[in-house]
């Protein structure tokens, strides 16, 4: 058993190593990648495992190797936007505002038609739970990182209750880097208190099994979420 994990512990570590470089820029766009025996040594590992962390980066679209020219890294359009490497990555450089738009339009796009969705489905503990949630950010505005746990508790409750299996995948992967996103707006004056009034909002209308009500109340919060993300984000 510990023969067959080895190899894949090994290239996972090859392939850690090589996304934030990537990502980060150490390794531009268009440059190539350190040959396989520069990377066996540097590395410590077989040729074989640095073709197969190779073989992962090319599956993420970091990676694109061209026989007779080399493995290049390619432009950012080509990487993979939900894989969570590449997402960690992005966090801990500070992601563009150009990666942030496109994950707050996409969320946008599911997350409205999630809290429709819950706002038919949900079951009585997971409005339970939802009030449970309001009334942690209710008590937490003076407390970011607090607030930030109820307002994730309060979105992943609601993905639950829309019984979508699909729905609650897709969205998972963007959680953490709209989490960081979502800290950088603390020193937005009133913005916790802005947000308790659209997730307050949003829990009456689950509440009163009202749809159309749940959607449109998500519709103004992410709204008002983007322009708060992309003003902070655009200025650093």
């Amino acid at each position: 058993m510990d023969a067959i994990a080895a190899p894949r512990r090994l290239h996972a570590h090859v392939v850690d190593a090589l996304v934030p470089m990537i990502v980060n820029g150490e390794l531009a766009p268009g440059s190539l990648l350190p040959t396989e025996p520069e990377m066996s040594t540097r590395f410590g590992v077989s040729r074989s495992v640095v073709r197969e962390a190779l073989r992962v980066l090319g599956a993420k679209g970091l990676i694109e190797v061209r026989h007779g020219s080399g493995t290049r890294v390619t432009p950012p359009e080509r990487w993979d936007p939900l894989d969570p490497l590449v997402l960690s990555a992005l966090r801990g450089r500070g992601p563009s505002a150009a990666v942030l738009h496109d994950l707050l339009e996409a969320r946008t796009i599911v997350e409205c038609e999630v809290a429709a969705l819950a706002a038919e489905r949900a079951d009585a503990q997971q409005r339970c739970d939802l009030q449970d949630a309001v009334a942690t950010m209710r008590a937490s505005v003076g407390d970011p990182p607090r607030f930030v746990t109820g307002d994730s508790a309060f979105h992943l409750i609601l993905l639950r209750a829309a019984r979508n299996r699909v729905l609650e995948r897709m969205t998972q992967p963007m959680h953490e880097l709209l989490q960081y996103a979502q800290a950088l707006t603390d020193a937005i004056p009133g913005v916790l208190t802005r947000a308790l009034a659209d997730h307050e909002a949003i829990a009456d209308a689950v509440m009163r099994r009202d749809a159309a009500g749940a959607r449109d109340a998500m519709r103004v919060h992410l709204a008002r979420t983007q322009r708060d993300i992309i003003s902070i984000t655009e200025t650093k």
